[in-house]
């Protein structure tokens, strides 16, 4: 039996408000998926949709072949990898997101936030506007390397264990060892292949770029 098309709508328009009065506070929504996407919300694992609110204490994430984008109220767009996993830790005029897995590429507007950071397991990315990419590579040891990408702005890095600091200047990126140890910054390769883009209308918006190449290029010492 075919189902009408009001109906389905009227289905989907329904899930969408339940879904924003289990969130509660509505931080931001998700404006385009690709593959397979869900929202872990208390003891609930919903499917992602487009225009589904998000908000503080939500877990985003991304399958194989997967990707999302979530616009925040507050002047940030983040766009996750496949095999990503994002929670929004903190949201409001001071954003931070924890990376657990995958990648994550953020844009932020500085003339409406006081301050961004996306957070990992031994590190701290925080900027105020601009536009960067966080993502893990290789295990070395107990933690992962954690690669900073940074297009436009500037990031700062901080590794909590040592409270070691480092700003990373557009257009360089650097490989933080082992989750803990910061090399210096470089101009790599491999970022400039980077889909940075987050409107499909303006073209294709999932990033296929091959992080194994990110390892190559430590490899190749002329950086200029």
């Amino acid at each position: 039996m075919k189902i009408p098309f009001r109906n389905i709508l009227i289905v989907s328009l329904l899930g969408l408000l339940i879904a924003a009065a289990q969130v509660g506070a509505v931080d931001g929504d998700i404006v385009y998926t690709y593959g397979e996407v869900v929202v872990h919300r208390h003891s609930s694992i919903l499917p992602a949709e487009i225009g589904m609110p998000v908000g503080q204490g939500d877990v985003v994430e991304t399958g194989g072949e997967a990707m999302a984008v979530i616009s925040l109220i507050d002047g940030a767009e983040i766009k996750l990898r496949e095999n990503t996993t994002l929670s929004l830790d903190s949201l409001g005029r001071r954003i931070s997101v924890h990376l657990s897995t995958g990648g994550v590429f953020s844009r932020v507007n500085k003339q409406v936030i006081s301050g961004f950071s996306v957070k990992t397991e031994t590190a701290v990315m925080g900027v105020r506007g601009t536009e960067f990419f966080v993502a893990y590579g290789r295990t070395i040891d107990r933690y992962p390397d954690i690669w900073v990408c940074v297009n436009t702005g500037s990031v700062e890095v901080a590794i909590l264990g040592t409270q070691d600091t480092l700003i990373v200047e557009e257009g360089k990126g650097i490989n933080i060892v082992g989750g803990t140890n910061l090399t210096s910054a470089q101009r790599y390769p491999w970022t400039q292949k980077l889909n940075w883009n987050m409107d499909p209308v303006a073209g294709e918006v999932i990033d296929r770029t091959d992080l194994e190449q990110a390892y190559s290029d430590l490899l190749d010492q002329d950086y200029d």
